[in-house]
């Protein structure tokens, strides 16, 4: 995920303030409360989409809980390789803390670099990591890979055949999903996936979309201004390969000079591509002609700041290619501020379109047509209303069905069922 992949947060709870990182060394003691204590194994003190997501989920989760963060560290970044030795230091260290804290359950938001740099290490890790936490423990899956899914066979040899090689492939997260209480899931998709997959966890699976949340920012005066006459394209988060900007400069191509495409994020920290992307898409604005209509924001560090940038926009475009993300909080980010939205047809870009009531929160198209990405640009901000009739209501109840309040009893319900037992029981 990237800045701005994240579910905002409403006016009264943009007050508060998540909860510090938990030292390395120790967490303090505190007596047993009513209140419930939850370990949340997450990316923290980084610039990182996933560290933003858990901190805005905290807010919602601290209204009936305590949140004792903490930090992981993401394997793809730095330059040099850890050795084995370094590796375990660190997760002996890591489990060793949250075994000894006060909290009443664990909560992963998992993620594959957060364990190895390489798919196999990786899960052979976080079968590892699991077995030896002592605590009642929940997962979130932010993506699922094509690889975790067994591929249908026509001959019964051929199947049996495929069902060997997929629970070997898979013998590693699997055992470390059994060993979860409970399983949440960002959209009926992945669901979908993960119970042909493992059938037997069916019954502890959960499935939360990351809620719809718009961050207060009146307040805040931005940084970058639109003029009255200017029309503005938003694109939010880090700059990454697999977001699609090149399709949108193809679109520009066709648009009016007072059409102005603002990019609203930067090259994340952790991507080694990152700096040759930014240069193809600067290189290919120049071919085109397209500087004077490019607004380059950098990093928005603060959600606020954010916020007041985000708000000024016309239009959201997210033509993302498919990456198997379980759901995108860009897109949640982008349906918060009631605008027209148009994404790919990346599958991670429908998690709000899967109830009738709100089947036209958003358009998705073929973005690699460059004119008919242009023109459905064009009529979303001229004449929505002519164009895509619904769209308004659609919003207003995606942000009703999908709000920070539902997130936050979703995942009461998850919690209380898990310290029941009612979870494992199912």
């Amino acid at each position: 995920m990237a800045v701005g992949d994240t579910a905002l947060i409403d006016a009264d709870a943009a007050s508060r303030r998540a909860p510090a990182a938990v030292p390395p060394e120790a967490i303090p003691a505190r007596p047993r409360s009513p209140r419930l204590a939850v370990a949340l194994m997450t990316p923290w003190d980084q610039q990182c989409g996933n560290a933003e997501y858990a901190k805005r989920l905290a807010v919602g989760l601290e209204r009936f809980s305590d949140v004792l963060p903490f930090d992981m560290q993401n394997f793809i970044d730095g330059d040099r390789r850890i050795s084995a030795g370094e590796m375990n230091r660190y997760f002996a260290d890591l489990i060793g803390r949250v075994n000894r804290s006060q909290a009443d359950l664990v909560h992963i938001q998992h993620e594959f670099c957060f364990f190895a740099r390489r798919i196999g290490p990786s899960n052979e890790r976080f079968a590892d990591v699991c077995r030896r936490l002592d605590k009642p423990l929940v997962v979130s899956l932010h993506t699922w890979l094509k690889s975790m899914t067994r591929n249908q066979r026509s001959r019964p040899t051929s199947q049996f055949v495929e069902g060997v090689f997929h629970r070997l492939r898979n013998r590693h997260i699997s055992a470390a999903l059994h060993r979860a209480d409970a399983i949440v899931l960002h959209s009926k998709d992945t669901h979908k996936y993960f119970v042909e997959t493992f059938p037997k966890l069916k019954k502890r699976v959960t499935v939360i979309p990351i809620p719809i949340e718009r961050v207060a920012s009146a307040h805040v005066t931005p940084a970058f201004v639109k003029h009255p006459r200017e029309t503005w394209v938003m694109m939010p988060g880090f700059v990454s390969r697999y977001k699609g900007h090149g399709h949108l400069l193809s679109a520009f191509k066709h648009l009016p000079e007072s059409f102005k495409l603002v990019v609203a994020g930067g090259i994340h920290p952790k991507d080694k591509t990152g700096n040759d992307y930014w240069m193809d898409l600067i290189q290919q604005a120049d071919v085109w002609g397209l500087q004077s209509r490019i607004i380059f924001t950098g990093f928005l560090g603060d959600p606020a700041e954010q916020g007041a940038v985000l708000s000024q926009a016309d239009v959201f475009v997210l033509p993302y290619d498919e990456v198997g993300q379980s759901g995108s909080a860009v897109l949640a980010d982008a349906l918060s501020y009631n605008k027209p939205v148009i994404t790919s047809r990346a599958r991670s870009m429908f998690v709000y379109r899967m109830e009738k009531q709100t089947a036209f929160s958003s358009i998705a198209i073929d973005v690699g047509d460059a004119e008919t990405f242009a023109k459905t640009i064009k009529e979303c901000v001229r004449a929505e209303e002519k164009f895509h009739p619904d769209a308004q209501s659609h919003r207003d109840a995606a942000r009703a069905n999908y709000s920070l309040d539902m997130t936050q009893a979703a995942y009461e319900r998850v919690y209380h069922s898990v310290l029941t037992g009612a979870a494992r029981a199912a």
